[in-house]
């Protein structure tokens, strides 16, 4: 697939969560389904990841060949 295709595709993904979340309320944000994450908590977990990944990924085009990227504990 052509990089305008993927970056077409991201885009949509990321209009399509944005539309998503547009239409919570402030009670459906903190909404927990058992022990599973809130609204909230999964849209802070994805900025996080996308945060970290650009960072990592900018890391490794930085740094000799060879490099390592980075890893991390999802657990923790």
């Amino acid at each position: 697939m052509e990089i305008n295709a993927l970056a077409d595709q991201y885009e949509a993904s990321t209009r399509y969560v944005a539309d998503i979340v547009a239409a919570l309320s402030d009670g459906d944000m903190d909404r927990r389904v058992g022990d599973g994450w809130s609204p909230r908590q999964v849209i802070h977990h994805l900025a996080d990841s996308e945060a970290q990944s650009y960072a990592r990924l900018r890391r490794l085009l930085a740094e000799p060949a060879g490099s390592l990227i980075q890893g991390y504990d999802e657990g923790a």
